[in-house]
């Protein structure tokens, strides 16, 4: 493949440089203007790219962190360890773990859902 890309840049700039000789200084630097332009247009999908599997991978991050935080609330709600200081202390640095990555959540990416914390009441279903 690295030959590939080899032969395609050697192509190219004996490709400009004919162009140049043949038609003259103008359309050599109409070729030029393009090439920038398609190489920054490749490498700006290719960043957008990037920065999509990194906001979906913080975003499975922060899902595995709230399942292994609500699995430990079940642990300590259980009468073996109800009450033990240790899993309290736990919990709460899981629960400040889980908001300092909402806070990054919120500054870098746009289109994140936060999730409200379990410890608010949420409102009773209104009947009809």
């Amino acid at each position: 493949m690295t030959n590939f890309n080899y032969i395609l840049g050697i192509s190219a700039v004996l490709n400009s440089v004919l162009l140049m000789f043949v038609v003259g200084i103008l359309p050599f630097l109409l070729y030029i203007s393009l090439v920038i332009n398609c190489g920054s247009i490749w490498y700006i999908r290719k960043l957008l790219s990037n920065s999509s599997d990194l906001g979906e991978d913080v975003h499975e991050i922060f899902n595995q962190i709230e399942k292994y935080s609500d699995h430990l609330d079940q642990i300590h709600e259980m009468e073996t360890f109800y009450g033990d200081q240790n899993l309290q202390s736990l919990i709460s640095h899981t629960r400040t773990l889980i908001n300092d990555i909402i806070d990054v959540q919120e500054k870098h990416y746009d289109n994140i859902e936060v999730i409200e914390d379990e410890n608010e009441e949420n409102p009773a279903p209104q009947e009809d």
